[in-house]
């Protein structure tokens, strides 16, 4: 089983979003997944969308949050791009419920979700889908804080993206991560999913705020 953190996967996604470097399928991970399945073994493959705790408090580079500083660079349109996440907890969770199913049908009656429907394919879960608005509201709420209390400056994403190229170029590591979230933030919406898998998988929906508090809480 490939993990694929943030956004690799081998199909679902359009064109423009595969081909990025680091970002498309056709990186070296698109590359393990099909020599396993070239060889005639199996693989599931899960996609979740980007760590929500992580991708909060690292710092500027990734959902472009500064905690310490109460400062948010917010991309285009203020903001409102809403791009697939998941806590750690519902990606151990969709793991657990996913090898707790039967591997195949009992009989051709038997429609209930098992193992083999998700053989050689992608299983795609998060626990939310939510904009940068989203977070911040949601950091404010349980820090009891208002927009007043912020900096918040605005940046095109494509901009964005150019800057973390051009630091990863010269040697400058935060630039990875700037370079891989504002693409993945571009209003185009390459690389939206559907993540109907947490239904099939019996998934509990999560509170934002109670992970919003978790993730903060880390800063401690």
């Amino acid at each position: 089983m490939s993990f694929q953190y943030a956004q690799d996967a081998p199909e679902g996604f359009t064109n423009a979003i595969k081909n990025v470097a680091i970002v498309g399928a056709g990186g070296q991970l698109g590359r393990n997944i099909a020599e396993v399945r070239q060889s005639g073994l199996t693989s599931v493959a899960m996609m979740n969308g980007f760590w929500y705790e992580y991708s909060l408090v690292s710092g500027a580079e990734t959902f472009g949050f500064d905690l310490d500083g109460r400062a948010v660079t917010m991309y285009d349109d203020g903001g409102n791009k809403a791009v697939n996440v998941s806590t750690w907890a519902h990606c151990a969770r969709a793991v657990a419920a996913l090898l707790s199913l039967k591997i195949v049908p009992e009989d051709e009656q038997d429609s209930s979700t098992t193992l083999s429907a998700f053989f050689n394919k992608t299983m795609l879960v998060s626990s939310f889908s939510v904009s940068q608005r989203d977070i911040l509201s949601s950091v404010q709420r349980v820090t009891g804080t208002t927009d007043a209390d912020w900096s918040i400056r605005y940046q095109p994403s494509g901009e964005r993206h150019k800057e973390g190229v051009a630091e990863l170029e010269q040697g400058i590591g935060q630039g990875f991560f700037k370079m891989l979230y504002a693409r993945i933030f571009y209003p185009s919406g390459d690389a939206d999913f559907d993540q109907g898998d947490n239904q099939k998988l019996g998934l509990p929906v999560e509170d934002l705020d109670e992970s919003t508090r978790s993730a903060l809480g880390l800063k401690k």
